[in-house]
C-alpha cells in the first residue's frame, strides 16, 4: 500500500513488537493494517506460521481500528471481549498483511472484522470480534 494512502503510522511495543508487528498504519478509509515478515521463529513444527501469530496480528489491527475512534483525552479505552479466528490456508514464508476494520460501533462496544493476506493476496485467515469500550474513572 502506498504511504500516501495512510493517515497515521503507530509504532508498537512489548509483546506485539516481539511478535514481529513493528507498526500499524491507519488508512484514510478507517481501516488499520500491519505487515509482518515471516521469520523462522514464527513457524510451528509443521513448518507453517503458528496460528497464535496470525490471531495476534488480527487482534492488533482490529483493536487498533477501535482505538482510532476513541477519545483518549476523555479516558476512553477498549479491550478485546471476544475474537473468533478462522485459519484458511497455511503460510510458510514471505510477508503477510493484516487488515482490520470496524463493522459497527456503539458507545459500549464495537463489532470488528479482519483478514490476513499472503504475498499473492490470498486470504489466509479471517476473524470477527467484539471490543468493549469503556471510560476510565
Amino acid at each position: 500500500m502506498a504511504p500516501a494512502q495512510r493517515t497515521r503510522t503507530h509504532p508498537t511495543d512489548g509483546f506485539t513488537n516481539y511478535a514481529g508487528i513493528e507498526e500499524t498504519h491507519l488508512l484514510a478509509d478507517g481501516r488499520v493494517e500491519a505487515e509482518i515478515e515471516v521469520r523462522e521463529e514464527h513457524l510451528n513444527e509443521g513448518g507453517v506460521v503458528h496460528g497464535g501469530l496470525l490471531a495476534t496480528a488480527l487482534d492488533v489491527v482490529m483493536g487498533s481500528a477501535v482505538v482510532a475512534t476513541l477519545d483518549l483525552d476523555e479516558g476512553q479505552w477498549c479491550a478485546t471481549q471476544s475474537l473468533t479466528t478462522d485459519f484458511l490456508r497455511p503460510v510458510r514464508e514471505g510477508e503477510i498483511r493484516a487488515v482490520g476494520e470496524i463493522d459497527r460501533r456503539g458507545s459500549l462496544a464495537a463489532n470488528v472484522s479482519g483478514e490476513i493476506h499472503d504475498e499473492e493476496g490470498r486470504v489466509v485467515a479471517r476473524a470477527t470480534g467484539v471490543w468493549a469500550i469503556r471510560r476510565s474513572g
